[in-house]
């Protein structure tokens, strides 16, 4: 197990976190990495910061790329890695100090192409041990190993997969041509990836080791926020054209991602983009008679489209589809 690991680390703005980040890397317990630092564009001391740290440390690189985005900074990172395999890490969440050594034995069992496990999440007013795990809030978190259909089908319907604790081989990721760098699927390019890495068969394995810290603030997003929601609904959409799946199970999938998404930017009170997506997804859906309902509700009573989908239309629909057959939507 003396493999070389090109850690790959996008950083935009990051001067409050980046030093801690890169501390919790010279911490590992497995010695042979390299950490490929991208600066993405940075206006504040990012830079200074990480050029301190190579400084004294030559596996520590930096390289600096006018504003890309997430996806472009990892491609970036990628292109100039050394190491067969590859590792995330962005610059303000952290590592245990183990998690390469475990993450290799792991692989060399079990011969996966892509490794991940569980991690903590902790926000700026909590100590970094953390208490909620990512598989306590995200259902069914996947262990042990999976590839094919199974891991696609599981993948499609939630993104199980922590980046930070994500290891994988190069050559795989090359194959299927890295991160998808259109700014739509900006910050979920790796569940972009994930996808297509199924669809490609890889084989992946979870553990259920808690190897990593997500650090949650401010500019950190979780699932119930449009600024991710938006790019979730994208990837699903790119992937449901050739999923392989059952047609049904592609249709829940998203037209449920479409009305969370709607209905959070109601409330963050961004109706005007309510509207556009409330369009999009009508047309998807081939103007049913929710969605079509749902337009005008949308038009004439936006404060009200909620409640209204929630308490009546959804209700409607429901007892339609055990009336007549077939799955409810959500």
């Amino acid at each position: 197990m003396c493999d070389l690991v090109s850690i790959v680390m996008p950083a935009y703005d990051a001067e409050k976190y980046v030093a801690e980040s890169i501390r919790s890397v010279l911490d590992q317990t497995y010695s042979n990495w390299e950490l490929i630092v991208v600066d993405d564009g940075s206006t504040d001391g990012t830079g200074d910061i990480v050029q301190n740290f190579s400084a004294t440390d030559s596996r520590i690189k930096y390289f600096f790329q006018q504003n890309g985005g997430q996806g472009k900074a990892r491609n970036t990172g990628i292109e100039n890695s050394v190491g067969e395999l590859i590792a995330f890490l962005d610059a303000d969440d952290l590592w245990a100090s183990d998690k390469l050594r475990l993450q290799l034995e792991a692989m060399e069992k079990t011969n996966a192409d892509v490794v991940f496990g569980d991690a903590y999440i902790f926000s700026e007013d909590e100590t970094a041990g953390g208490t909620t795990t990512f598989s306590a809030i995200c259902p069914d978190f996947i262990y042990g190993e999976h590839s094919g259909n199974d891991v696609f089908k599981l993948l499609f319907a939630y993104n199980r997969i922590p980046t930070l604790t994500v290891l994988t081989r190069k050559d795989i990721l090359q194959e299927i041509a890295l991160f998808d760098e259109d700014r739509k699927y900006q910050n979920c390019e790796d569940y972009d990836l994930w996808l297509k890495l199924a669809k490609s068969g890889a084989v992946f394995f979870g553990m259920k080791e808690k190897l990593a810290k997500y650090r949650r603030h401010s500019a950190s997003m979780m699932n119930n926020d449009s600024r991710l929601l938006k790019p979730m609904t994208a990837v699903v959409r790119k992937h449901s054209y050739d999923s392989g799946l059952d047609s049904s199970d592609v249709k829940r999938t998203v037209r449920n991602l479409y009305r969370s998404l709607i209905s959070t930017l109601i409330e963050e009170n961004k109706i005007a983009e309510a509207r556009v997506y409330m369009k999009e997804f009508a047309a998807w859906d081939g103007n049913s008679l929710i969605a079509s309902t749902q337009r005008l509700l949308i038009k004439v009573t936006p404060k009200q489209f909620n409640y209204i989908s929630k308490e009546c239309l959804y209700r409607i629909e429901w007892h339609m589809q055990k009336m007549f057959g077939g799955s409810p939507a959500a």
